[in-house]
């Protein structure tokens, strides 16, 4: 199983009233950021644009799909780009289509920087000035930080950062620091950060 590279950034509070009364100014920033659609083998690029949608469970005993009045995400807004986005009170998580050691290999895409513009222009939606960079798949400490925290208890980013503080994982925001043979998902040695000062 593969061990996806996600993305968590501080962000302005909402709650679920403001998101509803924001989505669609919001969808239209994010269409606005004219992102680059994914290029397929052997299909081409996607198509589409951005689209949102709020959570939803599926209840079996009426055979139907109803709104999800316990998730901690609030609204996801999905693309056919690199990135979707889940929406918490106190928090945005970027989904990508990479994995995790993307940020380890030497050879990452033609343009990093421009990744890093995306990501930038992305969460200064949201009121964002920041990421940490989380895994899945039981990534040790990071897929901690994101399954249990985020995903099922909503912390806010800067409690996840508080406790990779107290914990004592180094931040490291020198990309050129990170060295796939230093990579061990079962023992991560640091918390890759992102405050995009060269923005």
């Amino acid at each position: 199983m593969a061990t996806d590279l996600h993305i968590v950034s501080n962000s302005r509070s909402f709650s679920k009233v403001q998101i509803e009364q924001l989505k669609d100014e919001i969808l239209e920033k994010l269409k606005s950021l004219n992102l680059e659609p994914i290029v397929v083998i052997g299909v081409g690029k996607l198509e589409g644009d951005w689209s949102y949608e709020f959570p939803e469970y599926y209840n079996a005993e009426l055979d139907l799909f109803e709104p999800d009045e316990n998730a901690q995400e609030l609204i996801s807004f999905n693309s056919p780009f690199v990135f979707n986005i889940r929406v918490y009170e106190n928090c945005i998580e970027l989904i990508t289509i990479y994995k995790y050691r993307f940020l380890y290999e030497d050879e990452k895409i033609d343009n990093f920087n421009q990744f890093r513009k995306n990501i930038y222009d992305i969460i200064s939606i949201f009121g964002g000035t920041e990421i940490i960079y989380l895994a899945d798949n039981s990534c040790n400490k990071l897929s901690d930080y994101l399954e249990l925290r985020l995903w099922e208890q909503g912390a806010s980013y800067e409690d996840i950062k508080q406790e990779i503080i107290n914990k004592e994982l180094p931040f490291v925001s020198d990309y050129g620091r990170l060295k796939l043979n230093n990579l061990n998902y079962r023992s991560i040695k640091e918390v890759v950060f992102d405050e995009f000062k060269d923005i």
